[in-house]
């Protein structure tokens, strides 16, 4: 032991950890640790060979650390998250037949919910085992290769339902896809291009706000504003994360203000140049939201269908959501209806599940070691929550009706499929997360030695 090379020493202590992908990084740590006594033995007069062995034997017995190392650095597996996720996947799916036999009149669910149930949970358990990494690494590539497979297939496959050109009908595939939810896929991807651009100035920042282009042009090549809107916040706060964090030579508060108040000002700027010369069209939605005109008109009725709803219980909003004669489509509208049916205080409850579990893993994503797994965790579960803020606007009347989706309370099979790669993805950081996948000087070997 006292003559052992520190390759030898590494070699040895490396065969002992399972998990590939933490070696590298370990080994990198150890030695840097070796090297440093090493140089501290030759300033102290040792001859090189000699200082070599000693800071080797002061490592300690190399299997046993290899060990020690193995316990700590190994992928934790999250099927108690999967039965979790599966479970109020039944609940959802629960509440909505319950609310299907309330109102018979109005679709809940459809026949096919529990296939793409099924299959989204082999998506996010396939996702889990990947590794996110790689995502990361690719992430620039993969968001070029969507965005043309995406527009081309709008182009070539695109179906327009209302005016909207927002689904995509494959001739070999037995279903449709909606574009408009494809794109949350962008998110992940644009947490991962933020990641590679960290270290860097403002010209970095800069890039980062081209590279939101890409789902920013299928919002607005499906006529979907709402979804633009939605993915522009959610790419606007994972850049204002790693702003926050430090992780461009810029000043955080500076840049921060000026991101924020810029895109107030551009907001600003273009409601105004809308209601002084833009499109009669959109000029009728700014009506809408402000409660006039035939969807002010709808807005009007929900409003009046949520006064009379109570705390505990059914009220006279039933009866109003049944005078409306399925004005609000059931899937897009569940939240509402639970308020008409059981009562607010349930829909608080049920809400309140949903957002306590993305709170879990949006603690996890910001607290991990790993920077890559920080933003990219952090991303997925900012997209959860913007869901989440707009279906419940919605619902109570915020803003004018459309079709909003909310993880475990909306069938669809594109969204289905969406919400389990990004929860897929969430547990693979989860997975992941006592993995060094960066190197952090020093902790490898204190964790060692404690």
């Amino acid at each position: 032991m006292s003559r052992m090379k520190k390759e030898e020493y590494l070699k040895i202590l490396t065969d002992q950890i399972r998990c590939k992908a933490a070696r590298a990084q370990i080994t990198e740590e150890v030695q840097g640790h070796i090297e440093e006594q090493e140089a501290l033995f030759l300033s102290e007069g040792l001859e090189r060979e000699e200082a070599e062995a000693e800071a080797v034997r002061e490592m300690g017995d190399p299997v046993e650390a290899g060990t020690a190392l193995d316990l700590i650095h190994r992928p934790r597996m999250a099927w108690g998250w999967i039965l979790l996720i599966a479970a109020l996947y039944a609940a959802g799916y629960a509440i909505l037949n319950l609310l299907q036999q309330n109102f018979s009149e109005v679709q809940f669910v459809a026949g096919d919910y529990i296939k793409w149930l099924l299959m989204g949970m082999l998506v996010m358990i396939g996702v889990c085992y990947a590794d996110y990494s790689r995502i990361g690494r690719w992430a620039k590539e993969i968001t070029i290769v969507g965005f043309v497979i995406i527009f081309a297939g709008i182009w070539l496959f695109g179906e327009q339902v209302n005016g909207v050109l927002q689904w995509i009908w494959l001739p070999f595939l037995p279903f449709t896809l909606n574009v408009r939810l494809l794109c949350y896929l962008f998110v992940p991807l644009y947490a991962g291009i933020v990641y590679h651009y960290h270290g860097k100035g403002y010209e970095a920042i800069v890039k980062c706000f081209l590279w939101m282009l890409p789902a920013l042009c299928i919002a607005v090549k499906i006529r979907s504003s709402i979804t633009g809107v939605m993915i522009f916040l959610i790419f606007l706060l994972i850049l204002s994360f790693a702003v926050f964090e430090g992780w461009f030579a810029v000043s955080a508060v500076k840049m921060l203000v000026s991101v924020w108040g810029g895109t107030a000002l551009l907001a600003g700027i273009g409601y105004f140049k809308l209601f002084i010369a833009g499109p009669s069209y959109q000029f009728e939605r700014i009506r809408a939201l402000l409660g006039n005109g035939e969807e002010g008109y709808q807005v009007q009725i929900l409003r009046g269908v949520l006064d009379g709803c109570r705390f505990i219980g059914s009220g006279e909003g039933k009866e109003a959501v049944r005078a409306a004669d399925g004005l609000m489509e059931g899937m897009d509208y569940g939240l509402m209806y639970i308020m008409v049916s059981y009562g607010i205080l349930a829909a608080v409850l049920v809400i309140g599940l949903v957002v306590g579990v993305f709170i879990y893993f949006m603690n996890m994503s910001v607290s991990q070691r790993n920077r890559l797994g920080s933003i990219m965790g952090f991303g997925c579960t900012a997209a959860f929550f913007v869901q989440i803020l707009f279906y419940v606007m919605v619902n109570m009347g915020v803003v004018p009706l459309g079709n909003m989706y909310c993880p475990f309370l909306t069938y669809g099979g594109t969204g289905v499929l969406v919400t389990n790669v990004l929860l897929g993805i969430l547990l693979n950081i989860y997975r992941y997360q006592d993995i060094p996948l960066e190197t952090e000087k020093g902790k490898t070997f204190k964790i060692m030695l404690n």
